[in-house]
């Protein structure tokens, strides 16, 4: 039996957009993070920007000078972050991402320098949707509503379908896990996944894994980049609750490529993340 089924569809464009962004740097004193006066200002001066606006999203990101230990440093660059969200919060405004780097991301220098002891805040504007209009005849109104509504199975995300069947050995990319050329700075984008990384590692109780990173074609000396890449996703998820004994981290630097990295494309692959089990 044969079935015709005839769509129209109406389509909304949006002309002479580009994404716009809001940054600011809160600056705290030596081994502090509290808010100063100054700090107070930039970060109303943000919000104010911002109230007026229908969707956003918020990345925080603390930093540390290079005095103390890295345990230290990135304790206090996690504190000097959850200072800038608790403001935002008591302005009843949500964050959507919160990292602290400790003291890996130095970019002031001289008579700056101070100015490493920093919280970096990073607004995004989201423009809005518009649905898409679906004209459909009366022959096509029940087979189109069916396909909208049907439901697919989320009781899992990816990360947990791989572990129901994995062995101790076995690894998975991180699949959209991206960072910055250069810096093991994790993009907005990834935080997805990390978030599913965490519901997967809350929900096997038992799961122990090695995060293993990787560069693309820049020279890693001592695997530095790659460690700091793994090590952020590894102090994201103990700051989400997940014990230290359940993980561990190395850097392989850009001796294990995925790709052979003949584009911008395939380099971007090699900037990645991967899972190892340890223990199920």
């Amino acid at each position: 039996m044969k079935f015709t089924f005839i769509l129209f569809f109406s389509f909304y464009a949006i002309f002479g957009f580009s994404q716009q962004k809001y940054f600011g740097e809160i600056y705290f004193d030596s081994g502090k993070d509290v808010l100063s006066l100054a700090s107070i200002n930039t970060l109303d001066s943000l919000i104010n920007k911002i109230q007026s606006k229908n969707k956003f999203s918020i990345y925080i990101s603390g930093h540390c000078d290079s005095v103390g230990n890295d345990k230290y440093n990135y304790t206090l660059s996690l504190k000097r972050a959850h200072s800038v969200e608790t403001y935002f919060a008591n302005n009843k405004i949500k964050i959507d991402s919160l990292i602290g780097f400790g003291k890996t991301k130095q970019k002031y220098f001289k008579y700056d320098w101070s100015k490493n002891r920093r919280a970096e805040v990073v607004i995004t504007m989201i423009p809005p949707i518009k649905k898409v209009e679906i004209k459909k005849t009366d022959t096509t109104k029940t087979f189109i509503e069916n396909v909208i509504n049907k439901k697919a199975d989320t009781t899992k995300n990816i990360i947990e379908s791989f572990i129901d069947t994995a062995k101790v050995g076995d690894k998975i990319v991180l699949q959209n896990i991206s960072f910055h050329p250069g810096t093991p700075e994790i993009m907005l984008e990834s935080y997805k996944t990390l978030e599913e990384l965490f519901t997967t590692l809350n929900n096997y109780s038992t799961l122990e894994i090695s995060i293993e990173g990787h560069v693309c074609c820049t020279v890693d000396y001592d695997n530095n980049l790659s460690r700091e890449r793994a090590l952020a996703v590894y102090f994201y998820l103990i700051d989400k609750g997940i014990a230290r004994k359940r993980l561990s981290f190395k850097g392989f630097g850009n001796a294990q490529p995925l790709t052979q990295e003949r584009n911008e494309a395939e380099r971007q692959m090699n900037r990645r993340v991967e899972i190892r089990i340890v223990k199920k």
